[in-house]
């Protein structure tokens, strides 16, 4: 498939115009657009910012777009995913700071690759095999993804870098993956809930949840090195 066999749709973050088949959508461009607020707060402007499951990269543009960050990076495992960051680095001129890998968890991005900031908006739910081959945005088999996330993530992240997930409370909960992030020389900084979703985000959000769950409510793990 090409970008030009498929009909794309765009958002626009500031001066950035993104590019998106509407099925690559699992979240990012509403609740996902929490990660403004809570980057803001904690962190601040950053160095390197990387954006994990990134599908289109709603959450990563969108922090480059509002001035948080100076690089970034985003790999999916989705070859749709990489094409539509293509379209979108290669449209608005960011090819200077800005890059894509098509990668199953971490494993085929370079171990040269330093980050200081990883966000993500993960697959939520646990599931079985099965569920995941129908829909890898929002399923993790036994949360394999995450726990191959923070098995390799030492090798990418730089001596004081974070990582902020943000998880969804009606999946799992915090002490899911306390074990695989103690256990993987990565400490707790901080968990929290997110702020009330905006009436957009709500909008958007609802458009990307399981029609049957109640009203979602979403929180943040921040971990750091030991």
């Amino acid at each position: 498939m090409t970008l030009q066999d498929v009909q794309l749709q765009t958002v626009k973050y500031k001066n950035i115009e993104v590019y998106f088949m509407p099925y690559l959508d699992g979240g990012g461009r509403g609740f996902g657009q929490q990660f403004l607020r809570v980057v803001k707060e904690k962190f601040g402007r950053v160095g390197h910012v990387f954006e994990y499951c990134a599908g289109p990269g709603f959450i990563g543009f969108s922090l480059l777009a509002h001035g948080l960050c100076d690089r970034l990076t985003l790999a999916d495992v989705n070859p749709d995913a990489v094409m539509c960051v293509n379209k979108t680095i290669k449209a608005n001129g960011l090819e200077d700071r800005v890059s894509v890998y098509e990668s199953d968890c971490l494993d085929q991005i370079p171990e040269t690759e330093k980050w200081d900031l990883i966000v993500s908006n993960p697959p939520h739910w646990p599931s079985t095999e099965e569920q995941y081959k129908e829909n890898i945005r929002n399923f993790d088999p036994g949360l394999i993804v995450h726990k191959n996330f923070y098995r390799d993530i030492h090798k990418f992240l730089n001596p004081d870098g974070s990582i902020l997930f943000q998880e969804l409370s009606i999946a799992t909960t915090g002490s899911d993956f306390e074990k695989m992030i103690h256990d993987n020389g990565l400490k707790i900084i901080d968990q929290f809930k997110a702020r009330p979703l905006t009436v957009l985000e709500c909008i958007l959000t609802f458009k990307n949840i399981r029609k049957h769950t109640k009203e979602p409510s979403f929180y943040f793990i921040w971990s750091k090195r030991k």
